[in-house]
C-alpha cells in the first residue's frame, strides 16, 4: 500500500474511530482522540495527504506523557501484530 492510500486510509479510520475497552476515563478518551487527530492533520503534507509518521508519532507520544503521565506508547502503521500485557489497578 502507498503511503498516500495509508494516510488516506488512517484518516477514513479516525473519523470513524471506535474505542472499544479502556479504563481510560470517558472524557480523557475524547481529549486523546482530539490529540492524535489534531497532530496528524499538523504532520499530513496538504498537496500529497501523506502523514509524517515518524514525527507525528514522536508528537503524540510526547504530548500524551505531558498531558496524561509518562507510559504511553504510540503506534501507527499496518501489517503488524502486537500483544501487550498490562496489570489491572497500575
Amino acid at each position: 500500500m502507498s503511503s498516500e492510500n495509508f494516510s488516506q486510509n488512517l484518516k477514513k479510520h479516525m473519523q470513524s474511530l471506535l474505542i472499544r475497552k479502556s479504563n481510560i476515563p470517558y472524557h480523557n478518551q475524547n481529549n486523546i482522540v482530539d490529540i492524535i487527530t489534531g497532530v496528524l492533520d499538523k504532520y499530513t503534507d496538504a498537496n500529497t495527504n501523506a502523514i509524517q509518521v515518524e514525527n507525528a508519532i514522536k508528537n503524540i507520544k510526547e504530548i500524551l506523557d505531558k498531558t496524561f503521565g509518562v507510559g504511553w506508547i504510540c503506534l501507527i502503521g499496518e501489517s503488524f501484530s502486537f500483544n501487550i500485557s498490562a496489570k489491572v489497578g497500575i
